[in-house]
């Protein structure tokens, strides 16, 4: 017996939300199939990503699960990579999330999702040295998720009440070490006033999520800190983002640690004038990029 898993590609962040906000969608996805075998350990099967489990997002999660809950099964996980890596697109996440999955359905584990979300985000560790849990929600629980508490890990799912569809900005980058190195320049303290901003922003950016509010999606998308902060990492971001908002986007943001930005759309959005912005924009700072069309991942349904 084997079972097969998806998740889907993701942005963390959204603006205000660093580390406790994530939204999933369809642009690509990971699946891991596991299944039952006599050797010891796990052995993984990947042309993409480390064979080693201790340094694989899928595997160490999964090693994390055998070791809490004293399973003494060896196990083989074969993953197809569909998420680019190190483009702020949620891969290890995906990897990771989809493994836990397969794994609770293979054994008969009966975990909560918030538990799955524990285990998923183990595999961050692999990836980047640090467990958070704003990818791997979204692959458990799809939609836009909201991190109110890491221990013990609580996921809260944020309806989305507005109809809104995505355009990202892929560009072409190898940035070695990126998400550590995107984390390492967050700022550790800020003043009260930013926070008191930073605050408002978020809780703004949330009631118009659920309220449909699309004036108050556009008012709240806004950071000056995290993404400020790494603004020499994506030069490009901050004209893309002034021409979405011209061209009526609901709003803009960058795509988790970036370097993809993520757009976001309805039917009063000038979409093709701002892709012909974006054109001219990556020319200028002479980077290649991919841009696509996508939706919201809303709900897993297997």
């Amino acid at each position: 017996m084997e079972v097969t898993k998806r998740s889907y590609s993701s942005s963390a962040n959204l603006g205000p939300g660093y580390d406790i906000l994530s939204l999933a969608h369809m642009a690509f996805f990971d699946s891991v199939t596991v299944k039952k075998i006599d050797e010891d350990g796990i052995k993984i099967i990947s042309d993409s990503t480390p064979e080693n489990p201790e340094y694989n997002s899928a595997g160490l999660g999964i090693l994390k699960v055998l070791e809490d809950k004293d399973i003494d099964q060896g196990l083989e996980l074969k993953i197809t990579k569909g998420v680019p890596i190190g483009l702020g697109l949620g891969s290890s996440g995906a990897s990771s999330s989809a493994a836990v999955k397969a794994v609770n359905e293979l054994l008969e584990l009966n975990m909560s999702p918030d538990e799955m979300v524990y285990y998923s985000m183990y595999g961050e560790i692999a990836a980047c040295g640090s467990a958070h849990p704003d990818n791997v929600s979204s692959g458990i629980y799809g939609g836009l998720t909201l991190i109110s508490s890491t221990s013990p890990v609580k996921v809260r799912k944020i309806k989305i009440n507005y109809d809104m569809k995505l355009i990202l900005v892929i560009p072409h980058a190898n940035i070695k070490k990126k998400t550590e190195q995107a984390r390492s320049m967050v700022p550790a303290n800020i003043s009260m006033a930013e926070h008191v901003l930073h605050s408002s922003r978020i809780s703004t950016m949330l009631y118009g999520f659920m309220n449909g509010d699309r004036d108050a999606i556009r008012e709240g998308m806004m950071d000056d800190i995290v993404e400020k902060s790494r603004e020499s990492m994506f030069p490009y971001y901050r004209e893309i983002r002034k021409k979405a908002i011209a061209g009526n986007a609901v709003s803009c943001c960058v795509s988790g640690a970036g370097p993809s930005i993520l757009i976001f759309t309805d039917g009063k959005t000038k979409k093709d004038e701002i892709i012909s912005d974006v054109k001219g924009i990556m020319g200028y700072y002479n980077s290649k990029y991919t841009l696509m069309e996508t939706l919201i991942l809303e709900d897993y349904n297997d």
